[in-house]
């Protein structure tokens, strides 16, 4: 295995002219590289979508005194989606490892029915909210020892836990119960205000939970050792050349799936803040759509590329599909008509480069 696929990072091409060159030659000639990097394609692919997608907007939509580019139709586009946001980074770090989850959306529905249901028998909201997290991250947990030490497939693995959220939300409940709780009610409702009238945006608690997920991830995904340890599990020979390097690539297979569970878990009470209510069918293909965030930002399903901004990516293009869609007045299954037209794509060039790169 090459220190690209290991770190997820391409390796500089350092030639002897390089010492003589100025500092500016010598930092272009490796943004140059990164750039021209292959791997790097699905992910420019999801921005000159989104680029289309608001050049599109723009002139179709903007009126003499409202753009439709503003800092109100991202705001609106986060705030709808930070619980999309952060399952589809804790699926980043599975896929990237050559793995999947397809658990998530079981667990949004879980946690929702387990934080109003601690809610209305009187307890404390800190603890609700701390419990509601240690049930993805116990979710996460036991699939992730059923794939590490028991050996069982991911899928089959997630799928179980994925069957275990779902029940255990139907002991809990049929039916929607709805968040009274104060306290709740209030971090639900908490926002800050920027702009005038008719350019009025906010940013909400779900925004900057979803935000400092997101630089938590960057950072160890990127930034740490056991970042590249992820990367080397989605090489293909089950993580052997990242134990040669000194890495830990059985602790980190675990690991990654409690990542996920916790980022679930996290995502479930994002998403009964948002609807304000916990309920057994909540998050019903909640899973797929955060797959596709992850591929669409350039993940490969094979494992060993992927990013997590190109997760952040993804998502937004997501959100910005489900508003263009809106705003032309179709129908709610054209949003999946679209979204899997543009994954489907987005696996066809991510095959032709692993074809060429072989």
């Amino acid at each position: 295995m090459t220190a690209q696929t290991v770190s997820g990072h391409a390796p500089t091409d350092h030639t002897p002219h390089d010492a003589d060159d100025p500092r500016w030659k010598q930092a272009g000639r490796a943004a140059w590289g990164r750039l021209s990097d292959r791997r790097y394609l699905p992910t420019f692919g999801t921005l000159a979508t989104l680029a289309i997608l608001l050049v599109v907007g723009q002139l179709r939509y903007s009126t003499d005194d409202r753009s439709f580019i503003s800092a109100r139709l991202f705001s609106n586009l986060f705030i709808d989606n930070s619980y999309l946001l952060v399952l589809a980074i804790g699926m980043t770090f599975v896929i990237i490892s050559g793995g999947i989850d397809l658990s998530v959306g079981g667990v949004v529905a879980l946690v929702g029915l387990v934080v109003a249901k601690l809610l209305l028998a009187g307890l404390p909201l800190p603890v609700v909210l701390v419990v509601g997290v240690l049930v993805g991250t116990a979710i996460g947990s036991l699939i992730g020892v059923m794939v590490q030490y028991f050996r069982i497939q991911p899928f089959i693995a997630s799928l179980a836990g994925l069957f275990l959220a779902r029940g255990l939300a139907n002991m809990l409940g049929t039916t929607s119960i709805g968040i009274k709780d104060e306290g709740f009610a209030s971090l639900a409702s908490w926002k800050l205000k920027f702009g005038e009238r008719p350019d009025i945006w906010y940013i909400n608690l779900s925004m900057i939970v979803a935000f400092v997920v997101l630089l938590i991830a960057v950072y160890l995904l990127h930034y740490t050792r056991s970042g590249r340890t992820v990367y080397g599990l989605g090489a293909g020979d089950g993580g052997q050349a990242a134990a040669l390097m000194g890495l830990r690539p059985g602790a980190t297979k675990m690991w990654v799936y409690v990542i996920s569970g916790t980022c679930a878990g996290i995502g479930g009470i994002l998403f009964a803040l948002y609807t304000k209510s916990g309920y057994n069918l909540s998050g019903v293909g909640m899973e797929l759509d955060a797959i596709a965030s992850v591929v669409i930002g350039g993940a490969l399903l094979t494992g060993g590329v992927g990013y997590v901004l190109g997760t952040f990516a993804g998502v937004t293009l997501y959100g910005l599909i489900l508003i263009v869609c809106t705003r032309e007045g179709l129908d709610p299954w054209w949003n999946r008509i679209l979204i899997g037209a543009i994954l489907l794509g987005f696996v066809l060039l991510q095959r032709v480069l692993v074809a060429k790169r072989r």
